[in-house]
C-alpha cells in the first residue's frame, strides 16, 4: 500500500461520526472506492428501513475518500442521491464510488449503493472542491 492510500484511509478512524455509523473502506485507488456500512437497529428509519441520511453518509464518505486520492485534501460541495428502493433485510450496505472526472478545482464521483445481494438500492453523483492543502505523500 503506497503512502497516500496510507495517508487516506488513516484520516477516518480519526472522524467520530464515520466511526458511529461503522463505515470502512473495503477497497481503494484512484479510480474506485468500496465502502460498507452495517444495517443495524439504530439506522432504522420508522418504517423499519434505513435511514435516507445514513445512506447518504455513507455515499458522501466513500466518494470523498476516493476524491482524496487526488493527494489534496477536498470537502463536499454538492451532491444527489436517488433512493430508488429500501434498504432492508441486509447485513451490510455497500457503495461503490468511480471516478467521473478530476478536475483542476473540482472532482466528480459516481455512486451505487447496494446490498448483499447486489441489488441496486440508490445511486447519485457527488462533486468535492480540492482544497489546496496537499495530504502528505511521504
Amino acid at each position: 500500500m503506497d503512502s497516500l492510500t496510507e495517508k487516506v484511509l488513516g484520516m477516518l478512524p480519526e472522524s467520530p461520526f464515520i466511526r458511529y455509523l461503522g463505515i470502512e473502506i473495503i477497497e481503494l485507488d484512484e479510480e474506485h472506492a468500496r465502502g460498507r456500512m452495517p444495517f443495524t437497529d439504530r439506522y432504522k428509519n420508522p418504517y423499519g428501513t434505513m435511514h435516507g441520511g445514513c445512506l447518504y453518509a455513507l455515499a458522501d464518505t466513500v466518494a470523498g475518500t476516493l476524491a482524496n486520492m487526488s493527494g489534496e485534501a477536498v470537502t463536499t460541495v454538492e451532491g444527489g442521491i436517488h433512493f430508488l428502493e429500501p434498504a432492508a433485510d441486509t447485513d451490510y450496505v455497500y457503495c461503490d464510488a468511480k471516478m467521473k472526472r478530476s478536475g483542476k478545482h473540482l472532482i466528480t464521483v459516481e455512486v451505487e449503493l447496494k446490498d448483499d445481494a447486489g441489488k441496486l438500492l440508490d445511486c447519485g453523483c457527488l462533486s468535492f472542491f480540492r482544497t489546496g492543502y496537499k495530504l502528505d505523500k511521504d
